[in-house]
């Protein structure tokens, strides 16, 4: 019987056989170096496919094929040796099997946990924190807002109306301010299923939560109790959802995207981490965030600005420009890749209208030495050249390097 035959006979590659051979696990005859497989060779192979179904290491079935082979287990002493060998193997797979069920009871208690998590009572919800009312203005002519039929819980407030004498007005509704989003890019879109994380690799996904690590210690060092920590264009990526439990109770956190289901979705996912924080949510756009200007102290900008450049041909700093304070703080991401590379080129075919400086390290650098007096920026933090796939920098070109920077700027 040729190997061929042999080896779809028990449904695996020739090369299975040939490494069981190599091993002496089977011996088959040899003419003009080719084996020659005989039903004994099937009786073998079958015996093996037996132990291995008892779980026994190759290693260990070829001890006992060769205890056979001698004896055929034809004595007492042969026959008590294979006992002994079965004896062991049963006790090693009870420890198993123990081990297997605390396991298990492990799992449930872990499944259970998620499933509580996932359907905690959903009536929870905060609102707009009274702390942040003196920073609320009109964007058009940064006037004070009133407010009109509210609804407050536990000093929040809930659902109501921002009004200003001007004809600007935002609604209050779900403890969020959701005002003007201005002008859209069409290839802009929402991603309240967070494809953008599901979709990463390991790698990227180690690189974004070592550099979450590095805004983190650079925000913990400073004095952030009074202070206003600002989010902006959390679509792709949220810092704050992950970092709060870490960061200063006493300051005042302000999370915003242009799309209030983005913004309610991290809402929910903060309410439910339990973390007693005052958080300002608004649904804005950049242009028009309701808030006085130069009332904001620390910017976070986890790749806010690749996004922005992508959708609007700039980078986001210098449209948060005006709500920034004389003394405030920039701290941040920056992916970036090889200008006129693959990655870029791909990129430019899905989004057709995207800047010519997106992903552009160079003129990132030069963007920050304009807004900034001193810059700490470390352009080689990390890099990665598998990103994942789908909504994950879908125009990244496998084994190309994509660089992330990390970046701290004071006036």
């Amino acid at each position: 019987m040729k190997i061929s035959e042999f080896s779809s006979r028990f449904h695996m590659s020739p090369e299975t056989v040939r490494y069981y051979v190599n091993e002496g696990l089977l011996v088959p005859h040899s003419r003009n170096n080719r084996y020659d497989f005989t039903e004994n060779d099937v009786t073998d192979m079958e015996y093996i496919l037996r132990l291995k179904a008892f779980h026994f290491s190759l290693h260990e079935i070829h001890r006992i094929l060769v205890l056979k082979r001698l004896s055929n287990f034809d004595s007492s002493d042969e026959l008590d040796d294979y006992i002994g060998i079965l004896k062991k193997q049963k006790k090693i797979l009870l420890k198993e099997q123990e081990n297997l069920k605390k396991i298990l009871k492990n799992i449930e208690q872990e499944i259970a946990e998620a499933f509580r998590r996932k359907n905690e009572d959903e009536n929870t919800v905060t609102g707009v924190p009274f702390s942040a009312l003196p920073y609320l203005v009109c964007p058009k002519c940064q006037e004070k807002l009133s407010l009109v039929n509210c609804s407050i819980e536990n000093q929040e407030i809930i659902e109501g109306k921002l009004i200003c004498t001007c004809g600007y007005h935002a609604d209050i509704h779900r403890g969020i301010i959701v005002g003007e989003i201005g002008e859209v890019s069409p290839y802009d879109g929402m991603d309240v299923e967070r494809y953008c994380y599901r979709m990463m690799s390991p790698e990227l996904l180690s690189l974004v939560e070592k550099s979450y690590y590095w805004i983190r210690d650079r925000l913990t060092e400073e004095s952030l109790s009074g202070k206003l920590v600002f989010e902006d264009c959390i679509n792709n990526y949220c810092f704050l959802y992950t970092n709060l439990p870490f960061l200063h109770p006493d300051a005042l956190y302000i999370i915003s995207d242009k799309y209030e289901e983005v913004v309610f979705m991290y809402k929910k996912l903060i309410e439910k981490l339990g973390v007693k924080r005052n958080i300002l949510y608004i649904a804005a756009g950049m242009h028009h965030l309701p808030l006085r200007h130069k009332c904001i102290d620390y910017y976070l900008d986890f790749d806010s600005a690749n996004e922005y450049a992508i959708l609007y041909n700039s980078f986001s700093i210098g449209q948060v420009e005006e709500y920034l304070a004389d003394s405030a703080e920039y701290i941040g991401a920056f992916f970036h890749m090889k200008q006129n590379g693959p990655s870029v080129e791909k990129l430019h075919e899905q989004y057709p209208e995207a800047w010519k400086h997106s992903f552009d390290e160079r003129q990132f650098k030069r963007e920050l030495s304009i807004h900034w007096d001193e810059i700490d920026y470390d352009g080689k933090y990390g890099m990665v050249t598998d990103s994942g796939y789908g909504e994950s920098f879908s125009y990244h070109v496998g084994a190309e390097e994509l660089w992330l920077g990390t970046y701290a700027c004071k006036r």
